[in-house]
C-alpha cells in the first residue's frame, strides 16, 4: 500500500528558531530533560510542540511535533527533526526525538490522553534520517510518494502509550 504525504524540511524551522533565540525569544524548560527547551505554538492554528537542545544560545538539535489527522481515532503528530551539520554524528537527532516523545507523552497524559501516534515522513534518499526514524519510531516503514514533489518517501509510525 502506498501513501501520498508531503515532506517538510525541519532544517528551515531550526534556522528560524535559531534566529528567534538570538532575538530573545523565550523558551520553557522541559520536565524530564534539563538541557531541552520547549516552545508550544499554533502558527497555522494547529498545535505544534518544538523541543530544542540549546547550549550557549545555539540550537544544536530540534524535534517538532505537529498535530495531524488522527489514525483510527487516536491523535497523531507529524514529526520532523534536524541537527546542524556541525553537530551531526553525535547521536543528538535520536536523543532529541526520544526526549520530545517522552515530554509529549508526559504532558498529554496529564490531560487525559491515553495514547497518540507519531509519524515521521522521510525522503527515501535521506539515509541519516532513516536511521534515526528506524531506531526511534519504527523499523517497518511504509513506502509512499510525496504529494507535492513526487519524491519517494518512507513513513514511520509509532503508537505511544501515555
Amino acid at each position: 500500500m502506498s501513501k501520498s504525504i508531503r515532506i517538510a524540511d525541519p532544517m528551515e524551522a531550526l534556522v528560524s528558531l535559531q534566529r528567534e533565540i538570538r532575538r530573545g525569544m523565550q523558551t520553557h524548560p522541559t520536565e524530564m530533560s534539563p538541557s531541552v527547551r520547549v516552545i508550544h505554538d499554533q502558527p497555522t492554528g494547529i498545535a505544534r510542540y518544538t523541543y530544542a537542545k540549546i547550549e550557549h544560545g545555539r540550537v544544536k538539535a530540534i524535534s517538532i511535533f505537529v498535530h495531524h489527522e488522527p489514525i483510527d481515532g487516536i491523535p497523531c503528530f507529524n514529526l520532523g527533526y534536524a541537527v546542524p551539520e556541525a553537530y551531526c554524528n553525535r547521536g543528538w537527532a535520536k536523543e532529541i526525538v526520544e526526549q520530545g516523545i517522552q515530554e509529549l507523552r508526559l504532558g498529554l497524559g496529564r490531560h487525559g490522553v491515553k495514547s497518540f501516534y507519531v509519524e515521521a515522513v522521510v525522503g527515501k534518499d535521506n539515509l541519516a534520517s532513516q536511521r534515526v526514524a528506524s531506531k526511534v519510531i519504527s523499523d517497518t516503514p511504509v513506502e509512499g510518494t510525496d504529494s507535492e514533489s513526487g519524491e519517494a518517501i518512507l513513513a514511520y509510525t509509532r503508537l505511544v502509550e501515555c
